[in-house]
């Protein structure tokens, strides 16, 4: 039996309530061969241990798991790649309240350069948490696309940006079949836990790589629920923006 379908999360970002309603529908909709994880399981959010926990429980083999880069903050506590104070406060607030075992599940079972390159169904595939340049940090979007180091991938799934999207290029090459061009799929899920493409549901990527179909799904959840739990001493904006989803 050939395995083929998989859910792509990617910054769930330490929001349980999101996760929970995100695994509530794959569950509803799809009996998927495996996960594929591409980073920032933690932070911003008020349940980092949870989510970590919630993650080695589930009953999906994780075929990628990658470090973003708030778990490489977390690991080497490096903050200088933060734009703003408040990022790095908000680190600090988290690396005091990770668990040893959530460090220890970070440490042990996250690849921690932030991509992977693989083979699967027939297909080269990149997962990377940012993009080819900075796997950690970078941005990959649609104008960034364009460099030929993608060419050599069927298929790139990235994170990092919190926006979703899917689009085909089509690189120079020498194939007299496929009239000299080389295509290569980019596909971004979206974030579960921190959307910013204005929509504030959680969101989330189904792929079935053997038709070839990627299956954008936004779920309602509880985002009170979450912004209650914030406490007094954390910048406003990290549980107002989970509102409007930005």
């Amino acid at each position: 039996m050939s395995h083929h379908r998989y859910i792509v999360l990617s910054d769930i970002h330490a929001n349980l309530s999101a996760l929970q309603a995100v695994l509530d529908d794959i569950r509803a909709k799809y009996s998927p061969d495996g996960l594929m994880l591409l980073g920032d399981l933690i932070d911003y959010g008020m349940r980092s241990n949870e989510i970590i926990d919630k993650i080695e429980g589930l009953e999906y083999p994780v075929l990628v798991n990658l470090c973003g880069n708030h778990e490489k903050a977390i690991l080497d506590m490096d903050l200088s790649h933060f734009s703003s104070d408040r990022g790095r406060e908000m680190l600090m607030y988290t690396a005091s309240r990770l668990s040893v075992k959530s460090k220890d599940y970070i440490h042990q079972n996250m690849t921690v350069g932030g991509y992977w390159d693989f083979y699967l169904n027939g297909l080269r595939i990149l997962a990377v948490h940012g993009n080819i340049d900075d796997p950690l940090w970078g941005k990959l979007t649609i104008d960034s696309s364009n460099d030929t180091r993608y060419s050599q991938y069927d298929l790139v799934i990235s994170g990092h940006i919190h926006q979703p999207f899917m689009f085909e290029r089509y690189f120079k090459c020498d194939s007299k079949a496929f009239r000299n061009e080389k295509k290569t799929i980019f596909a971004n899920p979206g974030s579960v836990g921190q959307p910013r493409n204005h929509n504030p549901k959680a969101q989330y990527l189904y792929m079935d790589l053997e038709a070839m179909t990627f299956t954008f799904q936004t779920v309602d959840y509880d985002i009170k629920t979450e912004q209650n739990l914030y406490p007094t001493e954390i910048d406003s904006f990290y549980k107002e923006r989970l509102s409007i989803g930005v």
